[in-house]
Order: structure tokens, then sequence, then C-alpha cells
């Protein structure tokens, strides 16, 4: 039969066949590497519309993750759980009420000396612009103008304050509300979670418990690092003979657990308070001070101390605060070393848990004879 004869030539090969291997690798890498940074610009483009929640929220877990000892601790001397947590949370509103007290009272009480020397400071600027032959009228030209832009939008400006005065005091609320119940039920809420991650119960609890445990040694670490940084600041007011030193003290400890905006608020604070009491002179040797602690001193303070409690590599620790504060802002490069300190964590307890899980099982023995 003529259809039935040998073929005379060789099937041409599948296009993919004549792709080298190593190509297909890299480009299904390149491709699962796409999709996973495309799934997390969704994730946090989603995360950022529900900030409202969600900040709240982590704020809730964290401080949750760090006090519920104490509850469970005033549990043991036979407190019940709904009191001791209300009990922590109440300490906690105390703390933070009476460090804004401090703070608010110290620039009060010094209010007079700090607009004299203000007042002081601006006539040696303007007789340092005259003698440079600067006119002061132009400056002042420049202000009338900035002034009547600044003034056609105040209506904005007034309107956004009170939407984000209004969303603050609502996350607020949020958060204690969370706050106070994590603090009551944590135990339950850690269990639920471990049922609901898809893996063994104990394996669940277990990562639970790293990720707390590190939220728990990073923030031990930067209260280590924060006390040298407010004694050094408070000593350097008793030095200068300036009031209110064990105050300026207190307000840097307590700010320095909110990161960047803490250290601004407490160096404003402390360098309006020595402008005000001691003159130009000590307001400038007190920012100077606090710019070399705060940013020099605290920075390697905490970057050695945290990566030592986490297991990092100075580096890493580092890096990861300046990403987490780029994708994140303040709560970012707050948490980024303990995430990434709980992610590495988890990835050797996971090995772990199933390689012994692999070696526990029995080895098949040779098959009865009959």
């Amino acid at each position: 039969m003529s259809g039935s004869g040998p073929p005379t030539g060789k099937r041409d090969a599948p296009p993919l066949s004549r792709i080298p291997d190593w190509l297909t690798r890299v480009g299904a890498s390149a491709w699962l590497t796409l999709g996973i940074i495309a799934l997390i610009v969704v994730l946090y483009l989603g995360l950022a519309q529900l900030s409202g929640l969600i900040i709240p929220l982590v704020v809730a877990v964290v401080i949750g993750a760090l006090f519920h000892p104490v509850v469970d601790r005033l549990q043991a001397m036979g407190t019940p759980r709904s009191v001791g947590a209300a009990l922590v949370l109440l300490g906690l509103v105390a703390i933070t009420v009476f460090a804004i007290y401090l703070a608010v009272k110290g620039v009060i009480d010094q209010g007079e000396l700090i607009v004299r020397q203000v007042e002081d400071g601006w006539a040696v600027v303007q007789s340092w612009l005259s003698d440079q032959g600067i006119s002061l009228e132009n400056l002042s030209n420049l202000w009338s103008s900035v002034s009547s832009g600044a003034s056609g939008g105040a209506g904005g400006l007034i309107s956004a304050g009170f939407s984000s005065a209004t969303a603050f005091l609502l996350g607020l609320f949020i958060g204690t509300f969370l706050l106070y119940y994590l603090l009551k039920d944590w135990k339950l809420i850690r269990d639920w979670a471990a049922q609901h991650l898809g893996l063994p119960h104990d394996l669940g609890s277990d990562l639970i418990d790293d990720a707390t445990d590190s939220v728990r040694r990073y923030f031990a670490g930067l209260a280590i690092a924060s006390i040298p940084v407010s004694i050094l600041i408070g000593l350097t007011m008793v030095v200068l003979d300036l009031p209110l030193a064990f105050t300026v003290a207190v307000v840097t400890f307590v700010t320095s657990f909110i990161p960047y905006l803490g250290a601004i608020i407490s160096g404003a604070f402390a360098v309006l308070v020595a402008l005000g009491a001691g003159g130009l002179t000590d307001g400038i040797i007190m920012l100077v001070v606090i710019l070399l602690t705060q940013n020099m001193l605290q920075t390697v303070l905490l970057t050695k101390i945290t990566s030592e409690k986490l297991s990092l590599h100075p580096i890493a620790n580092l890096g990861s605060t300046i990403i987490g504060a780029t994708l994140a802002g303040l709560l970012g490069a707050t948490l980024s070393a303990p995430i990434l300190a709980t992610f590495l964590s988890a990835r050797r307890r996971v090995v772990d848990y199933y390689a012994e899980s692999v070696g526990s099982e029995p080895a098949a023995g040779p098959p009865e004879a009959h």
C-alpha cells in the first residue's frame, strides 16, 4: 500500500524541547517571583485601605503579646482575668497620660521663659541679617505672601485636621477595646489562631509563641538601649543647671518606644526647656547632645542589642527596619525586625518538626514468613 511505506524523515521536535533546561528553570522562577511580588503589592494596597482598622489591631496585638504575662501572674495570685486585664489596661493608660502630663506641664511652666528667649534669639538674628546687608522688609513681604497663601488653605487644613483627629480617636477606641479582650483571652485566641493555620495544633501554637517571644525580646532590647540615652540627656541638663532634668529623662525613655516620632517629640521638649531656662547657648548644646545620643548612640545600641536578642545579623536587622519603614511607616519600622526573626525561627521550627516526625516513624521490618 502506498500510504504504509516507511517515513521519509524525522518528525520535528516540540518547540519547548529546544529551550535549554537552565533557561526554563530561570523563566519559571522569574514568573513565580513576579507573581509573589504582585500578590504582596495587592495585599499591601488592600491593607492600606483598611489601615484605620489594621493599625489599631496590630498595635493591640503587640501590646497584648508584651503584657499578657502580667495578667497571667495576676491570675495566679487569685485575680480574675477580666479584672487583671482591666488593671493592666488602666496601668498602661496611666503611664501614657503621666508622660504626656509631664511634657505639657514642663512646657507650660517654662512658657514665658521660652517665649522671651525666642524673642531675644530673633532679635539677634535680625541684627546679624542687618549686618550682612539683608533687608528685613523683603523677609516681611515674603512672610506676608506665605501667610496669605496659607490662609487660603486654612479651611482645608482645619477640615483635614478634624478628620485626622476623628480617625485617631476612633482608632484609639478600637485599639483599646481589642487590647482588653486580647489581655483577657490571650490563650483562647492563640489556640483558635493555631487551629486555623493549616498546621498541627502543637506546631501552630509553638509558631505563635515564637512570634510573641520575638516581639518581647525586641522591646526588651529597645528598653535597654533607651536607658543610657535617657540618662545622658538628663545628666546633660543637670550639668547645664537646667530644670526638669528628671522629667525630660522620663519623657525621652517613654517616647523612645515610638520610632522616629518619639525622638522628635522628646528632643523638641528638651531643647525648648533648655532654650527657655538657659538661653540660646544651652539650647544649642542640648540639640547637639540629643542628635548625637538619639541618632548615633541609640541606633548603635539598639541594633547591637536587638540583633543579639533576635539572633539576627546587624545588617539584616537594620535593612529590615529601613524596608519596613518604607512599606509601612512607623509601624513597619518597629515590627520589621521581630517579623524577620519570626520568619526565620518559624522556618527552623517547621523543618525540625517534620524531620522529627519522619524520624519517629517506625522503620518497615522484613516481611513475616508464612
